[in-house]
């Protein structure tokens, strides 16, 4: 009986998503960056609709292909500002550009990783599988993913996945969650990673690893990460300080082709 229903299931998904048409994930987005990955004027945000202002008052640029760190004490609004760059938090006042474009959700040239990823236990969804979901930024949200496996096995073996893409994701080491969702933005053809401290508890294969994928100068993304390590600013083009709901430039080279001391 159980063999019918799921025979059943199997054949109505297939009619449903044939019939449904192709509904865009994302709009088609212009190529390359425009000169500034992120603009912010007199910005000011909160964590939540009803609560107190994160951060107000901020003004800064990031540009194109600059490695960003993002520092200050624990609730001092970094998360949040990150979020509003996602296109997850609205603001309060204020202006902030993302690619030249308001921040929203769904743009393809943007990834954002949270600080805890979380998956269900036992959600049947396997590594090469999450990869390849980074595709769906360029195709129809009812259209079967397909295409792009030469791209997905590109991106596991950058980020030393390659061994692990058959397994469940719910199986998989904080680190190798994080490598995978760093290989699915690759896919995704994010150009600007916004990344809440990816290193934190991750095991030092996996922090090697990820570290040379963000700071190789052969790639050109724009990073804005926070992080807690004052080893860690060392690597970085800008870093930008939050403090006291004020957001400060601390640091900022006027190229990306070294790395301050």
């Amino acid at each position: 009986m159980n063999r019918i229903i799921s025979t059943l299931s199997r054949h109505l998904g297939e009619t449903v998503f044939s019939i449904l048409p192709a509904i865009p994930y994302a709009r088609k987005e212009k190529d390359g960056c425009p000169g500034v990955a992120v603009s912010a004027k007199q910005l000011s945000a909160a964590a939540r609709a009803d609560g107190p202002i994160a951060f107000h008052d901020a003004t800064f640029e990031i540009p194109c292909g600059c490695r960003t760190a993002l520092i200050g004490p624990n609730g001092s609004g970094k998360s949040t500002l990150l979020r509003v760059l996602a296109g997850l938090t609205p603001i309060r006042s204020g202006e902030v550009r993302i690619g030249g474009e308001p921040p929203r959700l769904g743009r393809s040239r943007i990834a954002y990783l949270a600080q805890r990823p979380h998956l269900a236990e036992s959600f049947p969804l396997k590594l090469r599988r999450l990869v390849q979901m980074g595709t769906y930024a360029h195709h129809g949200w009812f259209e079967e993913c397909q295409h792009g496996d030469e791209a997905v096995d590109r991106a596991l073996s950058r980020l030393g996945l390659t061994d692990l893409a058959d397994r469940p994701v719910y199986t998989l080491s904080g680190g190798q969650l994080q490598r995978g969702l760093i290989a699915r933005a690759v896919v995704q053809g994010a150009e600007i990673l916004l990344l809440d401290e990816p290193y934190a508890a991750l095991d030092q294969p996996s922090r090697e690893i990820i570290d040379r994928f963000l700071f190789d100068q052969g790639h050109a993304f724009t990073v804005v990460m926070a992080t807690h390590d004052p080893a860690d600013l060392g690597r970085f083009d800008r870093v930008l300080e939050m403090r006291d709901g004020v957001i400060a430039t601390r640091h900022a080279c006027s190229g990306h082709d070294h790395r301050h001391a």
